[in-house]
């Protein structure tokens, strides 16, 4: 789940608001007339959130013209609900749905009636059915996600890889050392994170065994870590764990001609050159050697909060829940905002926007044909999902780190002129990190002189 504007589509409008017009009647009058303000709290990694924002305020406005919106546009007061709980204030929110029964759990979230989800069987059936608890509603689905493989549509072996084992054979290992490849060569993907790290295990671990709901074990199990481990040992150690700011940088890079693969989300091609996108093709990252046990894939999901029945706003909160999940509402928060310019990508949850937008970007027909052919299962955790995410990331991170075996570059404190030059600099760097490779490179994509070292910190 990973983070300008739009114009807005209106050819489905007058459909949206007469659904709404519907539920908003059933308020009663003294809270339509009170009700001036409510507060979104929308999932803040995307590319473009912005555009989110414009294509409610339009649509909301179309009608209850008299109830302000106002958005949380501070990570540190909402993050999806990887870190925070949701804001009192926020009636409604945008949540990774890994969190949907800690959340109903810890009554966060308020029950709705079948009859109150607008459209509901145009939601794709492993979005909706992970929002259905005792026959309500808990949450309405807006956005999906997936770790998805990017390569070169050309590249057979990678295209035809079904299992981990293969594409490990197919992109081979120790094939770079820097945090960017210098060519068409390794994998790359962002491993960085302590929730990362966590929910990728879980995501291995079914792959293999099939269990679900998803166990959350005390302990990692060494062949799922295993499994994780080889992802790293086909890209290099700064790749997989060097934070960086930009969500989408990794996908960047594959677009400008680095690395043989790329894991990440959908969405990355928003930040990818149109030009790029023509000769990349994408598909489910094998995550182990079975390829018999459906995928797992996130959803985002809109969540009103409890806090809206004390304030009377329960109602309007609901109507606007499945304003922001709507079809026209969805289509217009991920198109492009301009001629030459990409949409989102965002993986949609439901099948009506694959359909409208596959009609103008041929990459949602791809898209859509991928999630409808590999029948998912929604990534959930249990109502123990951060306590379970804080005790055993750190382990599985440090695991994934251990015993790294290809080496690592490590920059020098001056620039290296030549080879000669190189044999007077880069033994002392190295003499930390298990000697020199007798590698170095001062060309870019590394950033300054760098020495090739034989091993590589865990941190």
């Amino acid at each position: 789940m990973s983070f300008t504007l739009s114009m807005l589509r209106r050819g489905c409008g007058a459909a949206v608001a007469g659904a709404i017009v519907v539920a908003t009647a059933m308020l009663p009058a003294a809270a339509q007339a009170q009700t001036r303000t409510l507060t979104v709290a929308l999932y803040p990694y995307v590319p473009r959130i912005a555009q989110f924002q414009t294509a409610i305020t339009a649509a909301w406005r179309q009608v209850q013209p008299n109830v302000q919106l106002n958005f949380i546009n501070d990570s540190s007061v909402w993050d999806g609900g990887y870190d925070t709980n949701p804001p009192q204030e926020a009636d409604v929110y945008v949540f990774d749905a890994m969190y949907f029964e800690q959340f109903r759990a810890n009554n966060y979230l308020v029950a709705m009636a079948p009859n109150e989800v607008q459209n509901a069987g145009d939601f794709l059936p492993y979005a909706r059915d992970a929002m259905i608890v005792g026959g309500n509603y808990y949450a309405i689905p807006q956005l999906g996600c997936a770790n998805i493989l990017f390569y070169n549509v050309n590249d057979a072996p990678v295209a035809n890889a079904t299992t981990l084992g293969q594409l490990r054979g197919a992109l081979k290992q120790c094939t770079f050392t820097s945090e960017i490849p210098p060519d068409r060569r390794g994998l790359m993907l962002d491993m960085a994170g302590s929730t990362t790290n966590a929910t990728l295990y879980l995501d291995i671990a079914h792959s293999v065994d099939g269990v679900y709901p998803l166990p959350q074990p005390a302990q990692p199990d060494p062949s799922y870590i295993a499994d994780q481990r080889t992802m790293l040992d086909v890209s290099s150690f700064w790749n997989i764990t060097s934070p960086n700011p930009d969500a989408y940088i990794r996908g960047v890079w594959y677009s400008e001609g680095y690395g043989r693969a790329f894991m990440g989300f959908t969405e990355t091609m928003a930040q990818m050159a149109p030009s790029a996108l023509a000769t990349i093709g994408f598909k489910i990252m094998p995550l182990s050697d079975t390829t018999t046990n459906r995928p797992l894939f996130y959803v985002d999901a809109v969540g009103v909060n409890t806090t809206t029945v004390g304030r009377g706003t329960r109602n309007l909160a609901v109507q606007l829940a499945n304003l922001i999940a709507s079809t026209d509402v969805v289509v217009a928060s991920f198109q492009a905002p301009a001629p030459g310019t990409n949409p989102q990508y965002l993986m949609s949850v439901r099948n009506s926007v694959f359909q409208r937008l596959g009609q103008r970007y041929p990459i949602y027909q791809r898209m859509y044909h991928l999630v409808q052919s590999s029948n998912p299962l929604a990534f959930k955790l249990n109502a123990n999902a951060r306590a379970w995410v804080a005790a055993t990331a750190g382990t599985i991170r440090g695991e994934v780190r251990a015993n790294y075996v290809c080496g690592c570059d490590e920059k020098a404190p001056r620039p290296i002129t030549s080879n000669a030059d190189a044999q007077n600099v880069c033994p002392a760097v190295c003499v930390a990190h298990g000697g020199w490779s007798g590698q170095w490179t001062n060309r870019p994509p590394a950033a300054g002189s760098v020495c090739g070292c034989n091993t590589c910190p865990v941190q």
